[in-house]
């Protein structure tokens, strides 16, 4: 994690001293708040203890809190000049999950965890509050801390701009990240361009005659039709789309009711479709109507098509990279920054950063000596230095963004 004795650790590593500070200074208060979030999760658009909690730690800071207009979520606002404004944000929802890994803060929320990392993004995220509010001086504009809502759900970005949370201040760049189990803890990722994908949902509906199974054809089953659609839809990735071209198209439920002696009125399909650009989604999307519509006609089924975007990919802004580079660079050493692949899952931090020029990191959280555990398992955890990393690399953001912007 550091350089060995001899070398210039400023010039071949990045200076670490933000991250040594803040651990030295904050790593305690940090780990010791994202245990309290661990043990204490809430469900999206639920966050009202978290959001009580925040509010207390920002206004001991002397940190402002405008109103996000929401029931849940902090938005703060730390005064630091006439310089570039730097937005920060991490979410703060839990998920719908038992959790099975021993830890002494483990949920006692029943049925509910943190197993997603958000705990640690908003423990970060605060840390870095902490860290900016008693270095002032280091501040060349002001600093937009937002803590938000429901992002498992992928609502809460949404709301909050729906809010006007950018009426007011429009940051000249925003900075996110996502803890990765793969990484080890004490490496960040640092990609421009698209890391994780775009989603989009889809309910399709057939719509037949029921009737007697002894009279099929007196009836039009729409089980039948909705069962040759299933099939039908996988050759949507494996034949019009590319090898290269990343997507996943998966049905997630199918619905046709319980009868034993007739068919049914109408069966239902939903799932959701990901992809890594916006010129595959649309062919994507195509074809999948062109299926959906097709198939229907040919079992005489009426339909009823939903297709419908959730959120659009994390695409970092290739201009900011040389600033994410070197504060992620002067956090965990040159060393240890890293060029990770990109992610199929999504993030509604696209929508919040769909005005203003973003970048999105993946902070390494994987455990010395264990095997990765994928997000939104049930033993899902992480080291718990993660926190403190990630508030030094957000800290940093904002330092060298005021400088380079």
């Amino acid at each position: 994690m550091y350089p060995p004795s001899g070398k210039n650790k400023t010039q071949e590593y990045g200076d670490m001293q933000c991250y040594e500070e803040i651990n030295f200074s904050y790593g305690e208060a940090i780990r010791r708040f994202a245990s309290d979030l661990h043990q204490n999760p809430e469900l999206s658009f639920q966050e009202s203890h978290t959001t009580q909690k925040l509010k207390a730690q920002l206004s001991a800071l002397g940190i402002e809190m405008p109103g996000s207009g929401l029931d849940t979520g902090v938005i703060g606002i730390l005064r630091g000049g006439d310089g570039p404004v730097i937005a920060l944000r991490a979410d703060i929802d839990a998920i719908r999950q038992t959790e099975q890994f021993p830890r002494p803060d483990a949920s006692a929320v029943p049925g509910v965890m943190h197993g997603c990392g958000h705990d640690v993004h908003t423990a970060g995220l605060l840390g870095a509050a902490m860290y900016l509010s008693a270095h002032r001086e280091l501040l060349k504009g002001d600093v937009v801390f937002v803590f938000q809502p429901a992002e498992e759900v992928l609502g809460g970005a949404k709301e909050l701009l729906a809010h006007g949370l950018w009426d007011a201040v429009q940051p000249a760049a925003l900075f996110g990240l996502h803890n990765l189990p793969d990484l080890p803890v004490g490496t960040v990722g640092v990609k421009s361009g698209v890391v994780m994908s775009y989603k989009d949902g889809f309910m399709i509906r057939y719509i037949g005659r029921s009737g007697h199974t002894s009279t099929p054809q007196n009836n039009i089953d729409p089980t039948v039709a909705i069962a040759s659609l299933v099939l039908s839809l996988q050759t949507v990735v494996s034949r019009n789309v590319g090898p290269l071209e990343q997507t996943v198209l998966t049905v997630c439920s199918i619905s046709a009711g319980k009868p034993y002696t007739t068919t049914v009125d109408d069966a239902v399909i939903t799932g959701n479709i990901r992809t890594l650009s916006a010129e595959v989604r649309q062919r994507v999307l195509q074809h999948v109507r062109r299926i959906a519509e097709n198939t229907a006609a040919a079992y005489g089924c009426q339909i009823e098509l939903d297709i419908h975007e959730i959120t659009p990919g994390v695409e970092n802004a290739e201009a900011l990279l040389p600033i994410a580079a070197a504060a992620a660079a002067e956090t965990v050493g040159i060393e240890n920054v890293c060029s990770p692949s990109v992610n199929m899952a999504s993030e509604d931090f696209s929508i919040l950063g769909r005005s203003l020029p973003y970048f999105f990191y993946f902070l390494g959280s994987g455990v010395p000596g264990e095997a990765p555990i994928p997000w939104h398992n049930a033993c899902f955890h992480t080291d718990p230095q993660t926190p403190v990393y990630g508030a030094a690399l957000l800290a940093q953001s904002v330092i060298k963004a005021q400088r380079m912007l």
